[in-house]
């Protein structure tokens, strides 16, 4: 298991939801990758290289984006940026992976899982799960053997109780139903424990960075 396998994934996610956005487009070379997508919270780029910065400004302009590179302690200040999140990418081998549901998980709408996010968006071919009154949620793309899985939430009222693991097993154990090897995802300092507890392993670090002071975000 390593970065690639997860990047590859990574990139696909991307293309599969640019491909239900009609102005959305992701252009990948070797100095950059630009998600452009009608949602500011979609509109993400990946920094490969300095020569990249200038077409990923280009793309943006003074929209919203977030720009991820995977050298923590690059400083882009000085590009007119600021530190926001990191997140931490991680691949799961499903080859033999087993767990059992603790509470009661269905299956929903892809469109559900969005909104519920807070992400008003037409969605591609998905799969989405979630506790019953919809105390915790999450989202798997299948990326070919790979289940990409995002839009993973557990209401504040609820967490600690299980219901974030629960709905990782049902979607894990679906993915694996439907074929594929391995599962990916990338994972906020406070997720890093539970996914861990599942089995999965991380394979990089991602430091993200925003626009300083803000741009519109339309």
């Amino acid at each position: 298991m390593s970065f690639p396998l997860y990047e590859q994934s990574l990139l696909e996610s991307w293309r599969l939801l640019a491909s239900a956005d009609p102005g959305a487009r992701v252009v990948e070379d070797q100095d950059a990758v630009t998600m452009s997508h009608s949602h500011p919270l979609l509109r993400n780029a990946i920094l490969r290289s300095p020569a990249g910065l200038a077409r990923i400004r280009e793309v943006f302009g003074d929209r919203h984006h977030a720009l991820w590179v995977r050298q923590p302690g690059a400083g882009l200040e000085a590009a007119g940026y600021e530190r926001d999140e990191h997140t931490v990418p991680m691949v799961l081998d499903l080859d033999g992976w087993a767990g059992t549901p603790t509470v009661p998980v269905r299956s929903v709408a892809p469109i559900e899982v969005a909104r519920h996010s807070g992400v008003e968006i037409a969605m591609p071919p998905a799969y989405g799960f979630a506790t019953g009154q919809w105390e915790s949620w999450a989202l798997t793309m299948m990326t070919g053997a790979v289940a990409n899985i995002s839009f993973v939430t557990t209401r504040d009222e609820f967490q600690r109780r299980g219901l974030g693991r629960a709905v990782m097993t049902h979607l894990l154990l679906d993915a694996q139903q439907r074929g594929a090897r391995h599962a990916a995802l990338q994972s906020s300092p406070a997720g890093v424990r539970l996914y861990h507890g599942l089995g999965f392993r991380d394979v990089g670090l991602w430091q993200e960075w925003v626009p300083a002071g803000g741009v519109p975000a339309g």
